[in-house]
């Protein structure tokens, strides 16, 4: 696949109860914070292996978002912001959703720089 993937994967699960709240957490400030939260438990879960792939899908996305804040912004100019805002968030809860119950999220649509 290229640098677009576009469906989601389905593939790390968990039993770890830890593991799902901390994802879930994760995904939840994802949608304020964007790349920053992805980051902050990727140095901060290194030893979980479930949140260490949140977090890189997470980080994924969050470059996702801020590439197409800042084209969307010079293409469309702020008109198109609130669209890109409702699509974070509704990601945000779709992943912080799955999480909770063990299973992987996988954002359709973004750049996959991490893999």
């Amino acid at each position: 696949m290229g640098m677009l993937e576009s469906s989601p994967v389905v593939s790390t699960t968990t039993d770890s109860t830890d593991a799902k709240n901390t994802a879930m957490v994760m995904w939840l400030m994802s949608s304020v914070l964007s790349v920053i939260a992805g980051l902050l438990f990727a140095f901060m879960q290194r030893s979980e292996p479930y949140v260490q792939a949140q977090a890189k899908e997470c980080i994924n996305w969050g470059i996702t978002v801020l590439v197409v804040l800042i084209v969307g912004a010079i293409v469309f100019s702020a008109s198109i912001m609130p669209f890109i805002a409702i699509a974070n968030l509704l990601f945000a809860l779709m992943g912080a959703i799955a999480s909770s119950t063990g299973l992987s999220f996988s954002v359709p649509l973004k750049l996959r720089l991490l893999k």
